[in-house]
């Protein structure tokens, strides 16, 4: 998921070099939201990878078919910004037009499986010490001709302006607790996020609590209890674009290292990112006044750390100069 928010900026950079071209993204069905958010995108061609991978009824048959659909298509330029062998591989099924040509990353910067390289007509050498998202579009900025000095630009800003779709009245001001994440040593301690909790719920903040696993549920649900009652809640399990819109009208977002806490940056909240064994280098928000990151490389962020990062954002979220700092 983190990959895939990584790349919408370049896809902005693209566009806005090359406003008629037609842009096509490629990607597993897991995050097939993800693109589909950025209104530049012209077709999503979600595959059943993960499914397929793990033997999964029928996801090999539906697979099939839908490759036998990007197939249907020829394509000027193939651009895998990912460069690992199962996406070399997807890139290498999609047919070019005469002249074409599919681009990757050389095969010492492919993601420790320099095979993918081969899939490739032309390499890119990425460069050293910077972020994904930067290195993303650097990559663009070399193959597409783009401006890679300005702003990062997520182009989901004016997507969820405004309440949810069907929203019938305002809700009262939350904050999203995006506690969860794919490794455990990325986690941050229960009883931190507890007196981060008390210290929101004294500034007329509800809290909204996202889950996507049943271990990660049982932790937010302890959490809850823990406040008082009715101040703190479960997030409905949706969509991606469900959490999406979730997030966009969240007060404040505090989250450790994981895609949802990406989204956030890439939605232009104010975010309060808690890092713990990994650092803050693949982090690139769209306005940088709006977020504050804290902790890294087995540091562990203090709870009154936190608490005082987390209430410098509301104040700057109050300031009209920061929603275009």
């Amino acid at each position: 998921m983190g990959d895939q928010v990584q790349t919408l900026p370049a896809v902005s950079d693209i566009l806005a070099r090359w406003p008629g071209l037609e842009l096509h993204w490629v990607v597993d069905r897991r995050f097939a939201e993800i693109p589909r958010m950025h209104p530049g995108v012209r077709q999503v061609h979600a595959l059943p990878l993960k499914e397929a991978q793990q033997g999964r009824a029928g996801a090999l048959r539906e697979l099939l078919r839908r490759v036998r659909a990007l197939r249907g298509q020829t394509f000027d330029l193939v651009w895998d910004p990912q460069s690992v062998l199962k996406s070399a591989l997807v890139a290498r099924m999609a047919r070019l037009a005469p002249g074409g040509l599919r681009v990757g990353y050389r095969a010492q910067d492919c993601g420790g499986e320099p095979m993918a390289a081969r899939l490739f007509d032309r390499h890119y050498a990425r460069p050293p010490g910077v972020h994904g998202t930067l290195g993303r579009r650097l990559f663009a900025q070399a193959l597409f001709d783009t401006d890679a000095s300005g702003p990062t630009r997520y182009g989901l800003r004016g997507v969820f302006a405004g309440p949810p779709p069907g929203a019938r009245q305002s809700p009262s001001p939350y904050a999203v607790f995006a506690h969860g994440a794919s490794k455990p040593d990325k986690l941050w301690p229960q009883d931190h996020w507890r007196v981060l909790g008390e210290c929101l719920l004294g500034r007329g903040l509800r809290l909204v609590l996202p889950w996507g696993s049943e271990a990660e549920r049982a932790r937010a649900e302890a959490l809850i209890a823990a406040w008082p009652a009715g101040e703190a809640s479960l997030a409905p399990r949706g969509s991606l674009t469900d959490m999406a819109w979730l997030l966009a009208g969240a007060r404040l977002v505090v989250g450790v290292d994981s895609g949802f806490s990406h989204l956030a940056a890439a939605l232009t909240r104010p975010l309060l990112m808690l890092f713990t064994s990994t650092g803050p280098e693949l982090f690139s928000p769209e306005l940088s006044s709006l977020s504050v990151t804290l902790g890294g490389y087995g540091q562990v962020p203090l709870a009154s750390a936190a608490c005082d990062a987390a209430l410098g954002l509301l104040r700057a979220a109050a300031d009209p100069r920061a929603q275009t700092a």
